[in-house]
Parts: structure tokens; C-alpha cells; sequence
């Protein structure tokens, strides 16, 4: 298939199956590259078996299908928290989401750069310092089991535009961090993803697609709100970066809005659906 890889987030699925046979259901449907949501009860690395674990490899493995991403809980994670217990327990539990990220061959582990109170913010320079030892923490391990460390724009987080995640990695000086680029968090926080993409594309490693409107922060159908996918496809064509696109879809009816939103980028430069 020609065009853009797409590969498939699995968040529509995490309260009706396990993230394993999510992976089974959707390679059932001829998908191969995906991006899981590390959810309880869907995967959660702290209750996961040995057994479990060598399942899933094995499945991987044998249907030749890849995990580009495991991505941690954004709501209820934060590294920038004033509590320092709480910032304990994140970086503990992003450690675990490395451990299996090695245990399955992921390249990559999204991390959300955190958030801050909305009415009465720590002082930033505290805010950074409690970034830059989170990072400078995780990506250490990611290293020393082979893999790297992605930051998200997330327009609820401290960091949420891609000007901001830019010069934040140019402040922290590592050239091992990458990006991943979600359209609709981008629109929502009401940046031009076309630019968005232009500025982040030295650490373009993942883009994230889906649909959003402008009063409701959403991760909608594509063609369901108002991002200018053409506008992405341009940039993308632009800049020449080869990364996988992941379908982000939040639908009760997954495998439906997952198909007609890859559909819609596949007129505009993705690959096709499978089948």
C-alpha cells in the first residue's frame, strides 16, 4: 500500500476488551501497526503476568505486528504536580510503561509534559525543574533498555503547542527526545497544525489524527469538526518525514469511526484500509 503508514491508538477499546485482544481484533481487521492506551483494566503494566507478557510478545511475533507507542494515562499522571509524592508515583509508574515498552520491542513512550493548576500556577521555574529532572530521569532508563521518549501537545498541559515543546527540548539540550504531534490537540489550543508540524518536524517521531470541534475538546470521527486535514497532508508532503500516523479515534463504535476516518485520509495521502 502506498502513501502514509496508519496505525491505529487503541483508545476506543479500553473498557470493552484487553489491550491483547484489541491487538488480535484489529490485525483481524488487517491493521499492523498500533499505539496502546496503558489503561486499567485494558493493560496495566503493574498487574500484568510473566505469562502475560510472553502472550502478547508471542502474538507480535507471530503476526508480524507492531507497537509503535505505549502511551501512559494523561489524566491522571503529572510529573509537574506541587506534590512531590505524586510526581514519585508518576515517574515510578512511567518506568513500569518502559519496562514493558522493552518487554514488546516499542520504540517509544509518550510522555505528557505535565500539568499545572488553572487559577493559581507554581512559580515556572519551579514547574521546569520538576520537568527537567522527570526527563532527565525517564529518558536515562528508556536509554539504558533501548528506546526513546516522546513529549505530546496537550492543550490541558504546561507545554501545549508545538512552539512550546520545541523550546523546551532546545532548553533541556537532548537530542534523544522526540515528538508527537496530535492535529486536534493542536486545533483545540487554537494553533495551525500545518505550522505546528513545520516547526516540530526535526522531532517528529508519531502524529496523532483525529477530529475536533473548538467548544468541545474532542478525538472525534475525522470529518465530524474542524481540522484542516488538507492542511496536515500539505505540511506533511512539506517537511518529507515518514512516521506513523496513529488514528486516534474516541468512539463507542470503533471499528465503524476508525474506518471512515481512514478512509477520508486516505483521499489526502495515507494508505489505503486494509482489505
Amino acid at each position: 500500500m502506498g502513501g502514509w503508514p496508519v496505525g491505529i491508538h487503541t483508545y476506543s477499546y479500553i473498557w470493552k476488551m484487553s489491550a491483547h485482544d484489541t491487538l488480535v481484533h484489529l490485525a483481524d481487521r488487517g491493521y499492523r501497526r498500533f499505539e496502546l492506551l496503558i489503561n486499567c483494566p485494558h493493560v496495566w503494566p503493574e498487574e500484568l503476568t510473566g505469562a502475560e507478557r510472553r502472550d502478547t510478545a508471542r502474538l507480535l511475533a507471530e503476526r508480524n505486528l507492531t507497537i509503535e507507542v505505549l502511551n501512559p494515562p494523561s489524566l491522571d499522571l503529572n510529573l509537574v504536580s506541587p506534590s512531590p509524592e505524586m510526581r514519585s508515583m508518576t515517574r515510578a509508574h512511567y518506568r513500569k510503561v518502559i519496562e514493558l515498552a522493552a518487554d514488546w520491542n516499542v520504540p517509544q513512550v509518550l510522555v505528557v509534559p505535565g500539568k499545572t493548576h488553572p487559577l493559581l500556577p507554581a512559580p515556572p521555574e519551579r514547574v521546569w525543574g520538576w520537568f527537567a529532572e522527570a526527563v532527565a530521569e525517564l529518558d536515562r532508563y528508556a536509554e539504558d533498555l533501548g528506546l526513546g521518549i516522546v513529549l505530546e501537545n496537550i492543550p490541558m498541559a504546561f507545554l501545549p503547542t508545538a512552539e512550546s515543546l520545541m523550546v523546551a527540548i532546545d532548553r533541556l539540550g537532548n537530542d534523544r527526545l522526540g515528538i508527537c504531534y496530535d492535529a486536534a490537540n493542536a486545533v483545540f489550543a487554537r494553533e495551525s497544525p500545518g505550522d505546528g508540524l513545520r516547526r516540530v518536524a526535526p522531532r517528529l517521531k508519531v502524529l496523532h489524527l483525529s477530529d475536533t470541534g473548538l467548544q468541545k475538546w474532542d478525538h472525534a470521527t475525522i470529518g465530524s469538526g474542524v481540522v484542516p486535514f488538507a492542511e496536515v497532508a500539505d505540511a506533511m508532503r512539506e517537511i518529507g518525514v515518514d512516521v506513523p500516523t496513529m488514528l486516534e479515534i474516541i468512539s463507542p463504535d470503533g471499528d465503524a469511526d476508525i474506518s471512515k476516518s481512514h478512509r477520508a485520509l486516505a483521499g489526502l495521502g495515507w494508505e489505503a484500509v486494509p482489505g
